[in-house]
């Protein structure tokens, strides 16, 4: 693994910790099957099943300073690798953005699927719909259920 590169560090573990802690709650709707705490770009960082039995992942990416242009860059290192991290309606794969603050507090947090996040390259401003409230998880699962429920209703 000396060869590929990393986006990893101590901030990226701590945010990574912060995100599994949401939902690693034995009274709440998520349990935590996987992490993966390598530099391994091709896995995803938390595995994820709800009470249903649904099977997610969810990437962790923490950015230390909020830019004052407001542009950020995703994984720079490894973005393209983690596009191969499996992304299907069986398994969908989300993104936990944390930007400022500390790694176990971000001043902005966006999450959603992998999928809305095309390019390393990110505009916070033109994105602000994929912004949630860290300190409430309700929103995590507000997320989650909505695109559950797209993947699984009829159309």
């Amino acid at each position: 693994m000396d060869d590929v590169p990393t986006d990893i560090g101590e901030p990226q573990e701590i945010f990574q910790d912060a995100i599994r802690d949401i939902f690693d709650d034995p009274d709440g709707n998520y349990e935590v099957l996987d992490t993966n705490l390598s530099d391994d770009p091709f896995e995803p960082d938390i595995t994820v099943m709800d009470a249903d039995e649904w099977v997610f992942t969810v990437l962790c990416y923490y950015i230390e300073e909020v830019p004052s242009h407001g542009v950020l860059e995703i994984f720079p290192k490894t973005f393209g690798m983690r596009k191969w991290v499996e992304d299907s309606t069986e398994r969908p794969a989300f993104l936990a953005l944390g930007v400022g603050g500390t790694p176990t507090n971000p001043e902005v947090l966006y999450f959603s699927r992998f999928y809305n996040f095309p390019d390393r390259i990110f505009e916070m401003e033109r994105n602000k719909d994929l912004m949630i409230n860290w300190m409430r998880p309700e929103f995590f699962d507000k997320v989650i259920r909505d695109e559950f429920d797209r993947i699984y209703s009829p159309s």
